[in-house]
């Protein structure tokens, strides 16, 4: 008896593993996330932390937080943007720098 329930415990576990993993590689999954630009990009502007719109262009916004005073993670993630899908991680983000 106890190796029928070992048995459907395993089954169960690789049917979970694989639904898992379908969901994770699922197509479509690629295009949703690219499609779903962040509304903000926090990035290094010249030595100054900085709010940028997805299109890029100029910032939207400087602020007096110089970026090479933060710490090194910090500063290599602002050199390559923090994209931020609301105000309120924009601001909570912001916060965080001094801001």
């Amino acid at each position: 008896m106890t190796k029928i329930w070992v048995a459907l415990l395993a089954v169960l576990c690789a049917v979970s593993l694989a639904l898992s993993l379908f969901w994770m590689v699922r197509p479509g999954r690629a295009a949703q996330d690219s499609s779903s630009a962040a509304p903000y990009i926090l990035k290094d502007h010249g030595g100054r932390l900085a709010v940028f719109a997805p299109e890029g262009g100029e910032p939207l916004q400087v602020y007096d937080v110089y970026t090479h005073l933060l710490p090194e993670g910090d500063v290599a993630a602002l050199q390559a943007g923090i994209p931020l899908e609301s105000r309120e991680q924009l601001d909570r983000l912001l916060e965080d720098f001094g801001a």
